[in-house]
């Protein structure tokens, strides 16, 4: 998807980008590398969170198609500290991935999600988490 004006950006860093989509009332994160540092995932999210905020942003869409690994770390401070609070503060649940085509990194991902409700008591029943294959059906769903 081409960013044009209708489109919000709300950051561009070496490992991503974040924009808002009025149309969808829902903020696209994309990572660019195969591996989004820590620093950069972090920088990601909370500008992602204060633009979910500015404008009531009821989906946040993160295409993760590009990766190929993920820091467990961050990924714990995302469902634990981050999405906790932006369910919180404005409601937010509806959160749809894009995840690359690559087994391992799938499987990867439902290790640590098993991982972060075994170790931090995380109650994933709480949001609406669905996996899409493309950016169009997670904007529309």
């Amino acid at each position: 998807m081409i960013i044009s004006e209708q489109h919000d950006l709300i950051l561009d860093n070496f490992s991503t980008y974040a924009y808002y989509v009025a149309e969808h009332k829902a903020i696209v994160c994309v990572a660019k590398k195969e591996f989004i540092v820590r620093a950069d995932f972090e920088a990601l999210f909370l500008a992602v969170g204060e633009a979910a905020k500015k404008h009531l942003a009821e989906k946040i869409v993160f295409d993760k198609r590009n990766m190929h690994v993920f820091d467990q770390s961050a990924m714990t401070w995302y469902y634990t500290e981050w999405k906790t609070k932006l369910l919180n503060e404005i409601g937010l649940k509806k959160h749809r991935k894009l995840l690359p085509e690559d087994k391992l990194f799938r499987k990867s991902v439902a290790i640590g999600r098993e991982r972060i409700a075994r170790e931090h008591g995380f109650d994933f029943s709480l949001f609406d988490v669905r996996y899409y294959e493309l950016l169009e059906e997670a904007l529309e769903n």
